[in-house]
């Protein structure tokens, strides 16, 4: 998506250099939109780890121990 943005800006420079526009203009914009994405996406993952962080602590990891008791308790049903 990033390759497909910076081809269209490079096509927006291009055209208006020809149209008889400065082609400096595209640049600073580009930049502050890739720097907008860094950051979504290291807020995005932030969020992410605290929610793993808190689902960790909060003791989700004990269902596993749920599933196997429910399981030999059904095997014991039918010795």
């Amino acid at each position: 998506m990033l390759v497909i943005f910076a081809g269209v800006a490079l096509t927006i420079a291009k055209a208006s250099s020809i149209a008889g526009d400065t082609a400096g203009s595209v640049w600073p914009s580009l930049i502050s939109v890739m720097v907008l994405m860094l950051l979504s996406m290291c807020a995005a993952a932030a969020v992410v780890v605290g929610v793993l962080h808190t689902l960790r602590r909060s003791g989700v990891h004990r269902l596993e121990n749920v599933q196997g008791s429910i399981s030999s308790a059904e095997s014991n049903r039918w010795r």
